[in-house]
């Protein structure tokens, strides 16, 4: 049994190393996580009976008891009560992330983001950064920052045409995406993943993260200043824009605005208040918003008329691949989790660590080599719910994991989704990040976890 851990262990490592190399290998990284989730899952079958005598022997007795037909139940039971499990859960995050991004897509189809290009029009390089990552800060607490990500990377495309400057404010995007949906519930998939497990709730999350992550931001920013000398360079055409580029009328791209702002900042109320799963919520607000398209296009007879914009069309990013990528980490983390790998590591953790700002560490700097997702999927499944002090209802160790592992991410730009969308954008080489990003990146967290411990 033990050897069957460790091959377990061996092949989710494997398959997370070439996940995060995937500019050097060009593999799918989906189909590395589809894969490695149903190998080790076909290999914890062969030690079922072990495993479950280990993990779950009251309710695998139980359920034997409850059969006759006793060849039968060993696989039957993983699949029911195991399997379905992490799959369940995965679902919930995945159908509010389809519903968000689908907002935010008939959002800026109908040119809601297009004032977005008249407001960030200036001369001033610096200004342009502080102004640049503050937007995409307050987006991102709003949208998912892999989505955020991209939807600020196109419009910054279409105003600075210096591919240095590019590069700069790309990265600079990057953070302050991550940062920015690190104190919401509804801003990242793991803060997310968090919210559903039920081990935080918005307000108090949010109120706690808040201070870190903006301090982090500007930590950041103040840094990153000495790469930006002079003017923004950007594009001529640009001097022409008119607003008028969609059919609604400017007050009725405002009331879409509002009314998509205040729709997700009431998903959690609703979730709250009704015990409802958050999807449920953000299918709502995602329904009003088309209702409410529906009535401002009604003379236009069709959508036919309106410009696509092409930051959505990337299903590199937020399609049917990052669904399957999902669902991929998530029955990988479980079989780690069935197999009693977790509860050793957590053992050993508690044995001869035990610190809260050790282990935000340690998630961090694993973070930024390997993408976030499955560690901080991890780090759920480690600690259970009140087991120590720090794990409370929103305590430190939830909190702290949300953090370190958004900011600890970007050390490394393979540390995220979101940097891997920058790297294929802007083609940002791993030399040039490591030399003028990292060392920024690091000092800010640092400034971050200072304001985090004071604030805790």
């Amino acid at each position: 049994m033990v050897m069957m851990t460790l091959i377990i262990v061996a092949v989710l490592i494997t398959g997370y190393l070439l996940m995060s190399t995937v500019q050097i290998n060009h593999i799918n990284r989906a189909a590395v996580a589809m894969f490695c989730g149903v190998i080790v899952w076909i290999l914890y079958i062969l030690k079922a009976g072990d495993f479950l005598q280990l993990m779950h022997p009251e309710e695998y007795a139980s359920y034997q008891a409850s059969h006759e037909i006793k060849g039968l139940t060993v696989g039957s039971f993983v699949s029911q009560n195991l399997m379905t499990h992490y799959i369940i859960e995965a679902c919930n995050v995945i159908l509010f992330l389809i519903a968000t991004n689908t907002i935010l897509e008939v959002m800026s189809n109908n040119g809601v983001f297009d004032s977005l290009l008249k407001w960030l029009r200036m001369k001033s390089g610096k200004r342009f950064l502080w102004t640049l990552t503050i937007i995409t800060f307050v987006i991102s607490a709003n949208v998912d920052n892999l989505t955020t990500t991209v939807l600020m990377m196109s419009i910054m495309g279409k105003l600075v045409s210096n591919h240095r400057q590019k590069v700069i404010y790309a990265c600079a995007i990057l953070i302050a995406a991550n940062l920015g949906g690190a104190f919401t519930v509804i801003g990242d998939m793991t803060s997310l993943m968090l919210w559903v497990r039920g081990v935080v709730t918005a307000s108090s999350f949010a109120a706690g993260l808040f201070l870190p992550c903006f301090v982090t931001l500007c930590m950041f920013n103040f840094l990153l200043s000495s790469l930006i000398h002079g003017r923004v360079e950007t594009y001529s055409s640009i001097r022409s824009y008119r607003g008028d580029d969609s059919l609604l009328a400017p007050w009725q791209k405002s009331v879409m605005l509002v009314m998509g702002i205040v729709g997700l900042w009431s998903i959690p109320t609703f979730s709250f208040i009704t015990h409802f799963p958050p999807f449920l919520g953000a299918m709502c607000v995602l329904a009003v918003i088309w209702v409410l398209e529906g009535a401002f296009t009604f003379r236009m007879n069709g959508n036919i008329f309106f410009v696509r914009r092409d930051y959505i069309r990337n299903t590199e990013f937020i399609g049917s691949q990052l669904i399957l990528y999902y669902i991929g980490i998530s029955l990988g983390v479980g079989a780690l989790k069935e197999c009693g790998a977790l509860d050793a590591a957590r053992e050993f953790l508690t044995q001869y660590i035990h610190n809260v700002y050790a282990y935000g560490a340690i998630t961090g700097l694993l973070s930024c080599v390997v993408d976030n997702i499955p560690f901080v999927m991890s780090g759920m499944n480690l600690f259970e719910l009140n087991s120590t002090p720090d794990t409370v209802l929103n305590g430190n160790y939830w909190q702290m994991l949300s953090y370190c592992s958004a900011i600890g991410g970007c050390l490394l730009y393979v540390g995220t989704l979101a940097g891997h969308a920058v790297v294929e954008v802007e083609n940002v080489r791993l030399a040039w990040y490591w030399r003028h990003i990292v060392w920024r990146v690091a000092v800010a967290w640092a400034v971050g976890m200072f304001v985090f411990w004071l604030t805790h």
